[in-house]
């Protein structure tokens, strides 16, 4: 995969391999920061610890991505608008020697670079670590080998009609929906066209952006198309060429599908599932009109099972948790102790157990939900218990409860947290939030909701259900 991407930056100098708003990369940029970049991390990690690469979406982070992994070093990417507590946690696991960021372009523009002679990664070691939410406040650390990510990538050409394409990014890249959009346009000659977390939140800009990108296929989460299907504007007028639309991260209704066609005629639609302890996905399907929406079959080299929990297969049409085993599962957590029952040995393959609810039903596969406190909202997969001890140790907070308000589709509309205050401490919403945005990422702030007491079920626990509807 790096020798195939070397070479289509060595061969094709003059394509347009990276835009971020009017700035407009070919492969000979690309390629002369790879090489002095390159250059510098052999020089500078003797110790050959993980290195940490913070920015947003920036070229510098790609050409390092690529570096790093030529150089036989694991990367870490650290997207910059993550609030300080958190990234000196990821800190802190990883313990890197080296940490890139802006400053590495004086280094990389360099003129006159050293040739890359070799690409020191081999197949069984880590290419990246992604970190995603964990439940005891301590973020995960998810490490993925070079094989997981070839096989993937080789899986997502077969899926994808991807040849020279300009491919439009959403997510950031500390997050493992990028890895699509990211190297599939380096493999296959084509353009990645990056959306900036500022832009996200403009819609003229963003609109403006859609437009002018003139994309072929969006690597996206159902949450941002249900977004751009609110304006009218959104249809074929306004992206002409859009051909695919592949969807990860979170469930795909019917009703987005549905609207979706009505505005693009003949959209090819990929629905696609996998967590990030699997390498970005693992099963697709290519949606069809008038069926009931699947995550599809699993690639070749994976199997999907539906478990009890015993570990007994399941018949099909029964529910229960999703397994997965094969290539694409990766190395488990950077933190040893978290892969206990979870990285688990099963028909004699490295299997994962997802945690997500599922069933069969002729040869295709269908995920209804989590069997836990972790959920997916707005692409993310968020444990709710993150939150919660986040909040629960501000001083004025005496408890806090994060509940997560479920649509009939089983889909997260909102994420609510209901606080009780000590008397003669109280803030009131707006200054719990700004506070909250110290100790969390955007997507994980939940709606404030302050609360004088808790209603008791049955059996003495707090009923989240009653909460719920008190906030109706």
């Amino acid at each position: 995969m790096l020798n195939k991407i070397l070479q289509n930056l060595k061969n094709y100098p003059d394509d347009e391999c990276y835009q971020i708003r009017k700035n407009i990369y070919k492969n000979k940029d690309l390629y002369k920061y790879v090489c002095n970049i390159y250059d510098y991390v052999l020089k500078n990690n003797k110790n050959k610890k993980p290195i940490v690469v913070k920015g947003h979406k920036q070229i510098y982070m790609v050409a390092s991505f690529l570096a790093c992994s030529m150089a036989g070093f694991t990367y870490v990417p650290i997207d910059e608008y993550i609030p300080s507590e958190r990234e000196e946690k990821i800190l802190r696991q990883v313990n890197p020697d080296l940490i890139i960021d802006e400053k590495i372009e004086n280094i990389m523009k360099k003129e006159h670079p050293k040739a890359i002679e070799k690409i020191y990664l081999k197949d069984e070691d880590i290419y990246y670590i992604i970190f995603t939410s964990g439940t005891t406040g301590e973020p995960k650390g998810v490490q993925i080998t070079y094989r997981n990510l070839k096989s993937c990538m080789v899986w997502l050409e077969k899926i994808c009609d991807v040849k020279q394409k300009t491919i439009l990014n959403q997510a950031n890249f500390s997050f493992d929906l990028s890895v699509a959009d990211l190297y599939l346009p380096l493999l296959t000659r084509g353009k990645h066209y990056i959306l900036e977390k500022d832009t996200l939140k403009k819609y003229i800009e963003l609109f403006k952006e859609l437009k002018e990108s003139n994309a072929e296929l969006m690597v996206v989460t159902p949450s941002f198309i249900d977004l751009l299907l609110i304006d009218k504007s959104f249809n074929k007028n306004l992206m002409p060429n859009l051909k695919e639309i592949l969807f990860c991260g979170e469930r795909l209704s019917e009703n987005t599908v549905t609207r979706l066609w009505n505005r693009f005629e003949n959209l090819k639609i990929i629905n696609c599932y996998g967590p990030t302890e699997c390498t970005f996905a693992v099963t697709s399907n290519v949606v069809k009109t008038n069926e009931k929406i699947s995550i599809g079959i699993p690639k070749e080299d994976v199997n999907l099972y539906i478990v009890d929990n015993a570990l007994h297969e399941l018949k099909e049409n029964e529910i229960g948790e999703i397994l997965i085993s094969g290539e694409s599962v990766g190395n488990g957590y950077l933190n040893e102790e978290l892969n206990k029952d979870v990285f688990i040995n099963f028909n004699g393959e490295k299997a994962y157990l997802t945690g997500d609810l599922g069933y069969k039903s002729k040869e295709k596969f269908f995920c209804i939900g989590r069997k836990d406190r972790q959920v997916k909202y707005k692409g993310y997969r968020i444990e709710l218990s993150e939150i919660e001890t986040a909040i629960n140790k501000l001083e004025f907070v005496e408890k806090a409860v994060v509940v997560a308000d479920l649509g009939e589709d089983k889909k997260v509309n909102k994420i609510f947290a209901f606080i009780k205050q000590f008397e003669g401490n109280k803030k009131d919403v707006k200054e719990i939030r700004e506070i909250i945005k110290n100790c969390l990422p955007d997507y994980m702030i939940p709606v404030i909701r302050i609360v004088e007491n808790f209603p008791l079920n049955v059996n003495g626990k707090i009923d989240e259900k009653k909460l719920l509807e008190r906030n109706e």
